[in-house]
């Protein structure tokens, strides 16, 4: 009767560390070979978006940052995330970086040329390409300074002064 009770004790022992040893090896990687793997599954799809895109895990849990151009490449990267090993979920906290828009030159450009009308100055041509202002043409030192605020006053994004002073 002592031998079936030791045998049961010792059975029961083994499959208690049988059972310690299975959860052990099926714990998964660590936080750090996670985020490794986000980072190389991201990097194959694009190598300057590995550079935008911030990754780290904690306890499995992966967290996304950084500013992408588009909608799809975020759910993208998403995708790329839960597809690796040992990620239990993904925070995705990037940001949508907005279009690039360029306003009308049209208007910019009729604007500097009122503006340098109504400081009767004479002899500029004015140019406007993708908002940028450029000034050419032969102008008195006195009339620079008013040259170049009749072109800031119409917003562009830049004003290039390639005016000769008399």
């Amino acid at each position: 009767m002592k031998t079936d009770m030791r045998r049961k004790v010792v059975i029961g022992v083994g499959c208690l560390l049988l059972a310690a040893y299975a959860v052990a090896c099926s714990k998964g990687p660590d936080d750090a070979t996670i985020t490794s793997g986000v980072k190389a599954k991201i990097a194959a799809d694009s190598p300057a978006l590995a550079n935008a895109v911030t990754v780290t895990t904690a306890e499995g849990v992966v967290t996304l940052t950084g500013a992408v151009d588009s909608a799809a490449i975020k759910a993208k990267v998403e995708q790329d995330a839960k597809s690796v090993t040992g990620v239990k979920s993904v925070v995705n906290s990037l940001t949508v970086k907005p279009p690039i828009t360029f306003s009308d030159d049209t208007p910019i450009k009729n604007a500097v040329m009122a503006n340098l009308a109504a400081n009767k100055i004479t002899g500029i041509t004015v140019e406007v390409v993708n908002g940028e202002v450029t000034l050419k043409g032969t102008i008195e030192r006195a009339k620079l300074q008013d040259a170049m605020k009749a072109a800031n006053d119409a917003k562009p994004k830049k004003v290039n002064n390639q005016m000769t002073i008399k």
